[in-house]
């Protein structure tokens, strides 16, 4: 990570974490709220559940009651009353109605499918609710009904019911997480008579009690049991209209996702896990901005090096690309500077050897001459034995070797001026072709020739062309001692014909394509250096250009670029 990296991030921080701390705030604020208005409004539809399953018992048993009481007044005498009695009785018994009985005005007791005591006195009207009831040893909350009726024209109650037990819960069991249980107040004090978890001990409290005492149907209490519960109480009236029992629908505090977390742990996660994405916006952010900037340090470190080839990528903003394109504008500019000082080098260069060649040609040459004639006149005049006028001839071959290199250096360093006229490149690498012809034979080497220009043509000097394609030829003879095709393409564009001379032979290692087309640089051993430079002489001459191109391994390729003749030129 950069400085300048480090500090974007630094900065994106400073600004996104006071906001990131009032968002945590209030996001875990709304979560948590609402988190406890859905756990509110649930217990409390689940207390409305439970007390509306208590009423529709109370219900049933009234219409039950009703039913029964319309049979017994229809009964003219004791013993067919008797049998309803027994019958329903044991029909109701059968389908979970857990006490029927029927006593007179005071409580007398006429019939009754157990033995039972009423905690309080039995009610003397038609009604529904809930009883306190005492039998088999234990005290029952019971929702039921009671039904006023005439036995043989004496005024009778007739009252049938169901304890409220584990029975009446239902599916509610099947959420484990909730507590459920029912006080009944017996003495003046609440008893559970039903609970879902007894090992947890429960009380309702006086405030609570006394509120539903006052006429309240069911109290939310979020703190219930110090804090273990959020828990929703409501009360039960019995057949008097009094508070008969007390309901209690609780969920322990734990239980809940957010409950284990709490409110700070989850504003700590919030704020920590929106620093975590700050932090990686930014780090993405700082990278979309540092990237730009990375590639211009290193395009000015390679421009620095001596690379004006660099060129960077244009983005991150409108800025950034401007400085892009004004490096690239200048690597481009120092690119063709390095080349024009090249060039002038060059130029340089061959100035220098022209004015050498004069040298030379003034200094040696002549010399030369005389040491070439008077060991010709020797060997031609003097009896000389074998041996002596093989060495003269040595000399004499020698002397001529040098005045050939002497000529090509002339050549070279002072080339004459093009004598132009237009005809297709074609015309030239058939002629080198023909001259070749012997030489490639001898050598087992086959010349292909390709036209693929549609006899464009050029406006050069055909002598010095052909001598430029002749060089290109004979290093391709030399690249396959033994042995291969040679294949020379033409083609042609708008603008320029180039002819490709490849071989089959070892190829150019990458490393010598700049040199090899600089004065007297040879991987030969009898080389002069001179042939490839003085292609690249002829076709820069010409206009054009001389390149070098092919896979190491799998042959050279050398490449005669020359501008195009246009329509209407003359020679």
């Amino acid at each position: 990570m950069t400085s300048l990296r480090l500090r974007l991030v630094i900065g994106f921080m400073l600004v996104s974490v006071p906001a990131m701390l009032a968002s945590a705030f209030i996001a875990a604020k709304l979560i948590s709220d609402t988190f406890e208005d859905n756990v509110g409004h649930w217990l409390r539809e689940t207390s409305r559940f439970f007390a509306l399953e208590v009423a529709e018992a109370a219900q049933e048993a009234q219409r039950v009651a009703g039913v029964i009481g319309h049979r017994l007044e229809n009964s003219t005498d004791d013993a067919r009353m008797q049998r309803t009695v027994e019958r329903e009785f044991a029909v109701l018994n059968s389908v979970g109605y857990d006490l029927i009985a029927i006593y007179r005005p005071g409580g007398e007791l006429i019939f009754s499918s157990r033995r039972f005591a009423s905690i309080g006195s039995l009610p003397e009207k038609t009604g529904l609710g809930l009883f306190k009831i005492s039998a088999d040893d234990k005290r029952w909350i019971m929702a039921g009904a009671v039904q006023s009726v005439k036995i043989n024209g004496q005024p009778a109650n007739l009252l049938v019911g169901s304890w409220l037990d584990d029975s009446y819960l239902g599916g509610i069991k099947v959420v484990t997480s909730l507590d459920v249980r029912l006080f009944s107040d017996f003495d003046g004090e609440l008893e559970p008579v039903v609970q879902t978890h007894p090992d947890n001990p429960v009380t309702v409290p006086r405030e609570i009690r006394a509120r539903l005492d006052a006429g309240e149907d069911e109290i939310f209490d979020p703190d219930a049991g110090a804090g273990v519960y959020r828990a929703v109480y409501a009360g039960f009236r019995g057949i008097d209209g009094k508070l008969a029992a007390v309901s209690f629908i609780g969920m322990r505090s734990e239980a809940g996702f957010f409950e284990q977390l709490g409110r700070e742990r989850l504003f700590l996660g919030i704020f920590l896990i929106g620093c975590f994405i700050a932090a990686l916006v930014g780090s993405l952010m700082s990278d979309v901005l540092v990237r730009p900037l990375r590639a211009l340090t290193r395009g000015v470190r390679a421009i620095a090096a001596g690379d004006f080839g660099q060129r960077v990528g244009v983005g991150g903003g409108r800025e950034i690309a401007e400085l892009a394109n004004g490096f690239n504008g200048m690597a481009e500019q120092l690119g063709k500077l390095q080349e024009l000082e090249m060039e002038l080098r060059r130029s340089d260069r061959l100035s220098a050897l022209g004015q050498a060649a004069m040298v030379i040609a003034h200094e040696v040459r002549n010399p030369l001459g005389i040491i070439k004639t008077s060991t010709e006149v020797v060997r031609n005049r003097a009896k000389l034995g074998e041996t002596e006028a093989k060495m003269l001839g040595y000399v004499i071959d020698e002397v001529r070797r040098i005045e050939t290199l002497m000529r090509e250096f002339l050549d070279f360093a002072q080339p004459r001026p093009l004598v132009q006229s237009r005809f297709p490149l074609r015309n030239v690498i058939d002629r080198v072709a023909a001259i070749a012809e012997p030489e490639l034979a001898r050598r087992n080497i086959v010349l292909r020739v390709e036209d693929g220009s549609g006899g464009a043509k050029i406006l050069g000097d055909a002598d010095q062309l052909h001598q430029a394609c002749l060089n290109l030829v004979l290093n391709a003879m030399d690249a396959m001692p033994n042995g291969g095709t040679i294949f020379a393409k033409l083609t042609a564009d708008a603008k320029m014909v180039s002819l490709a001379i490849s071989d089959e032979g070892p190829g150019v290692p990458p490393a010598i394509r700049t040199e090899i087309f600089n004065p007297f640089f040879t991987t030969k051993v009898k080389g002069t250096g001179l042939g490839l430079a003085k292609v690249q002489g002829v076709a820069v001459a010409h206009g054009g250009t001389a390149t070098c191109e092919g896979e190491e391994g799998q042959g050279a390729v050398f490449i005669l670029s020359l501008p195009r003749a246009g329509t209407g030129m003359t020679p």
